[in-house]
């Protein structure tokens, strides 16, 4: 569920980075406009842009954080409990063996 949570966490910082490049390629399109309306607009949306870039900075950096406490917490969870770790692990192994030999069983 987490996985899945910083899956979608870094698709969104993906596809913002994405509107923001495309942004500032409209912008430098426009930049040799003089008109002053043109103007005014190009400044608000290099604010937006910029606004835009940090907050996919903290986004960047708020996934990287939530990523390192899953990591230490999991860390801990397997030094201070080793042998619950090895049970789920063999129970797990266990059960996707049997059910791939059901799968590969249907075949024969």
């Amino acid at each position: 569920m987490l996985e899945h949570t910083l899956e979608n966490s870094a698709a969104l910082a993906e596809e913002l980075r994405n509107v923001v490049n495309q942004a500032e390629e409209l912008l430098r399109a426009v930049s040799e406009d003089g008109n002053e309306a043109i103007s005014a607009l190009r400044e608000r949306v290099y604010g937006a842009v910029d606004n835009a870039k940090t907050r996919l900075a903290d986004l960047e950096q708020e996934a990287q954080s939530a990523t390192q406490r899953v990591t230490n917490v999991a860390e801990t969870y397997i030094r201070e409990h080793p042998w619950i770790t090895v049970g789920v692990a063999v129970g797990l192994g266990v059960l996707i063996g049997t059910l791939m030999r059901r799968g590969s069983g249907s075949d024969e």
